[in-house]
């Protein structure tokens, strides 16, 4: 049985989860809180990614979201789909795909050169990417599509 999309929309100091029934769910932590409290350096530092880590888990916890089998994020806006690759409406990646990615990051944040070439990981992409990777993870998403609707 497929599930239905649920819609994730990150702003600067929240991440909205909705779904097809209406309802929706806030989790309190955006990219300009990531940037703000734990982004010192570009790429982001084994600290800094840990400690942006930490915050989103607290926000996922503190939100009373709790992990289940759930179908795909369906993501509105520029901010993540640049570091997803995600360049046309419709594109997928399955939740490991997107942990590939965030490996990447993470390889980058411990000084392995060239680790995220190729990627476009400014510091609000990278911060994007953790969220969402977070999400996926914590919440139980198959992984996530663009959607230009």
């Amino acid at each position: 049985m497929t599930r239905p999309a649920t819609l994730l929309r990150l702003d600067a100091h929240r991440v909205t989860l909705s779904g097809g029934d209406g309802a929706e769910a806030v989790i309190g932590v955006g990219v300009q809180d990531i940037l703000e409290r734990c982004f010192r350096h570009h790429p982001p530092t084994a600290v800094e990614v840990e400690r942006a880590i930490d915050l989103v888990e607290d926000a996922l916890s503190a939100s009373g979201l709790v992990h289940g089998a759930r179908g795909e994020l369906a993501i509105v806006g520029p901010l993540p789909l640049a570091a997803l690759g995600l360049t046309d409406d419709g594109m997928r990646l399955s939740r490991d795909a997107v942990e590939a990615r965030f490996e990447r990051l993470a390889a980058a944040a411990l000084g392995q050169p060239g680790a995220a070439a190729g990627m476009a990981l400014d510091a609000p992409a990278a911060a994007a990417l953790l969220i969402l990777r977070e999400c996926l993870h914590h919440l139980g998403y198959e992984g996530v599509r663009r959607t230009d609707a």
